[in-house]
């Protein structure tokens, strides 16, 4: 029975032997992974701060070139305005096309005028100024008075039924 027991103390410390002997290279495993894990949190803070002092760099000689264009710009336009006293600074800026302008006073130059029917008040844009501009505009809009209905209209001229709304809509004519 002693030997029984004898072999049983040393299965038991052969045991805790390999489980320490386990434990111990878990361990280990896991101290290796946090070093390497430190490793490479500096390796990127390296590649980082490296890349941030390229950017610094690139920006300065950025600005610095664009402080040196600016600062010959400016002296080519201080040599033009010695030679042109007399220009203003609206002559200096680009020139304004207009487009818009002349839509918004044609806009402005139609006007409403009531018309008394059966009760009721009715408003029909009567234009002031007749232009030929546009001669699609103008057909759709002969095509509108002659009482052709929006589809009609869009089938005629090979538009779409939704830009001939959008345009007498725009005319204020629908």
């Amino acid at each position: 029975m002693v030997t029984f027991l004898l072999f049983i103390s040393f299965l038991l410390n052969i045991v805790a032997l390999l489980a320490i002997v386990i434990l111990y290279s878990r361990q280990n495993r896991f101290l290796n992974m946090e070093k390497e894990q430190k490793k490479m949190i500096k390796e990127l803070e390296e590649v980082i701060s490296t890349y941030l002092i390229e950017m610094k760099e690139e920006n300065e000689e950025f600005m610095r070139t664009f402080n040196q264009h600016a600062k010959s710009e400016k002296r080519i336009t201080d040599n033009t305005d010695d030679e042109n006293v007399n220009s203003s600074p609206l002559q200096t800026n680009p020139k304004w096309s207009g487009a818009g302008y002349k839509q918004a006073s044609k806009a402005y130059q139609q006007k409403l005028t009531p018309q008394m029917g059966a009760g009721e008040k009715k408003f029909e844009v009567q234009p002031t100024v007749k232009t030929n501009e546009d001669p699609f505009l103008q057909q759709v809009l002969s095509l509108k008075r002659e009482g052709l209905t929006v589809e009609e209209i869009a089938q005629t001229v090979g538009k779409g039924q939704t830009e001939i709304e959008l345009l007498l809509k725009f005319r204020q004519i629908m």
